[in-house]
């Protein structure tokens, strides 16, 4: 089969016209052909322009001091009270800073869910958070002003 394009200024979609000869039928096949591959290209091109920021780590994965908050996830810059039954964005950065700034991770072999839901889950990795950095006496798995002080600028 031959094609050739016909004329087409910049900005305008591609055709093809079929030499003398050609069935309509043909031309159809070819056109759907054509249309599949530029929807293929297109539906590609969209995932490989959004490829960088899919691939981008999200907040959580790029805790960073920040000279008035100290170390943030990205999520809440405050200090807010959290217990079990919080919820928000605080949650989700007690959370994240427990998972990317400590060795919670290594030490239980599981990683938070930063969800921000103050669960059981996030209650026993603040209690061990606590423990670790904190002393034994402070590990109640309630996150106030010293847990705070410990998360945002605590050694690791």
């Amino acid at each position: 089969m031959s094609l050739r394009p016909s004329a087409f200024p910049a900005g305008r979609a591609l055709r093809f016209r079929l030499r003398a000869g050609r069935s309509a039928a043909r031309a159809g096949r070819v056109r759907r052909a054509l249309a599949v591959v530029a929807g293929t290209a297109v539906l590609l091109g969209g995932a490989l322009a959004t490829a960088p920021a899919a691939l981008a780590a999200p907040a959580a994965d790029t805790c960073r001091g920040v000279s008035t908050v100290g170390l943030y996830c990205g999520y809440d810059p405050g200090t807010k009270w959290a217990e079990q039954g919080s919820k928000g964005a605080h949650v989700k950065e007690i959370q994240a800073l427990i998972n990317e700034t400590t060795v919670y991770r290594k030490a239980s072999g599981k990683r938070l869910s930063v969800d921000g839901d103050f669960g059981p889950a996030t209650k026993a990795a603040v209690t061990w958070f606590q423990w670790y950095y904190i002393g034994e006496s402070a590990s109640d798995g309630i996150v106030g002003p010293q847990t705070w002080k410990e998360l945002r600028y605590g050694k690791r």
